[in-house]
């Protein structure tokens, strides 16, 4: 058994690495991003331990619940909040189930656009700039 969900292991060993770096909450206080990685977590971990409700939390995800992550992520370092917004990507690429990629995907242009004023990459582009390159001889 696995700590990782089964769908999981059907993506890449990088886009895996970017995933798990989305597990941790940030160094300082917040209630929506630690919201919102509980709810990541529980999309993407078997919970090992039901004892500790409070680190896979099941709560309902919204776009208000994310619109406030995003005000959060404002005062959170830069380094913190991308590692938050690509592992929602890994996510919302990847996820078997529609509404979680929908709610993943939302976050990621989010979190491009009005954090970072950038424009998000699309699916392509992150699976691209994020494969595997260990057996690539273009490295």
């Amino acid at each position: 058994m696995f700590v990782l969900q089964e769908w999981v292991s059907n993506v890449g060993c990088k886009m895996q690495s970017i995933l798990i770096s989305g597990f941790r909450a940030p160094d300082q206080k917040t209630v929506a991003v630690k919201k919102c990685v509980r709810w990541l977590r529980s999309k993407c971990q078997v919970n090992a331990d039901p004892a500790k409700e409070s680190y896979m939390q099941t709560i309902p995800m919204s776009k208000q619940l994310i619109d406030e992550a995003i005000d959060e992520l404002q005062y959170c370092p830069v380094h913190y909040a991308h590692h938050f917004s690509a592992s929602f990507a890994v996510v919302a690429f990847h996820h078997p189930d529609q509404e979680v990629r929908e709610h993943c995907l939302y976050l990621y242009n989010q979190t491009a656009e009005e954090l970072f004023h950038f424009f998000a990459m699309t699916r392509e582009q992150f699976l691209h700039r994020h494969r595997d390159k260990f057996n690539s001889k273009a490295e």
